[in-house]
């Protein structure tokens, strides 16, 4: 799965679109548990779902989704939770990463709202919000970069293991004379 081309490929990049303090702000982002955890799972189920070369939803089909879905249209929908609305998606749809993004992003704002989460949800700046909705769009653009910079990662980590595989089959074939 690729992620898009303006996600943050850097831990500098990462900090100054999520407009946190520091470099050591985004490496603690990146290792909280529960952001590894929402990944771990979007992960799992995309990968299973042999959806590594589609794109990455943009964050406006993301929040489109997401309030298509808190939307009480059917009597499906009544009574349920939003989360449990998107997991069903997520398994009648396996190859579909857009109930699979806006899952990980559910799991993220849960976590931005959460004490320990807080510290990372810097909003914008008073005189640039119009109106209310404004802050969640805002937010779920940050969650789609952090999604993107995972994937870039992840993309990054399978890269060089398999450069490194391959440099090690190299190896063994020239000490065996196979070359």
């Amino acid at each position: 799965m690729s992620a898009p081309a303006q996600a943050p490929k850097t831990i500098d990049q990462l900090q100054a679109s999520l407009r946190l303090q520091d470099k050591s702000k985004a490496e603690a982002l990146i290792k909280a548990h529960p952001v590894r955890e929402a990944f771990r799972k979007y992960m799992n189920r995309c990968l299973s779902a042999g959806s590594t070369k589609k794109q990455l939803p943009d964050w406006k089909e993301v929040d489109a989704y997401l309030l298509e879905k808190r939307m009480p249209r059917t009597g499906r929908v009544a009574g349920k939770v939003l989360e449990d609305i998107v997991a069903e998606d997520c398994v009648n749809k396996p190859y579909d990463l857009l109930p699979h993004a806006s899952m990980f992003a559910l799991r993220i704002m849960t976590f931005l709202k959460s004490e320990e989460g807080e510290a990372y949800d810097i909003r914008l700046e008073d005189h640039a919000v119009r109106r209310h909705g404004d802050i969640q769009f805002d937010r779920c653009k940050r969650i789609m970069k952090l999604l993107g910079f995972l994937v870039n990662q992840n993309l990054e980590m399978k890269r060089n293991r398999e450069l490194e595989k391959d440099r090690e089959i190299q190896g063994i074939m020239k000490e065996n004379n196979w070359i």
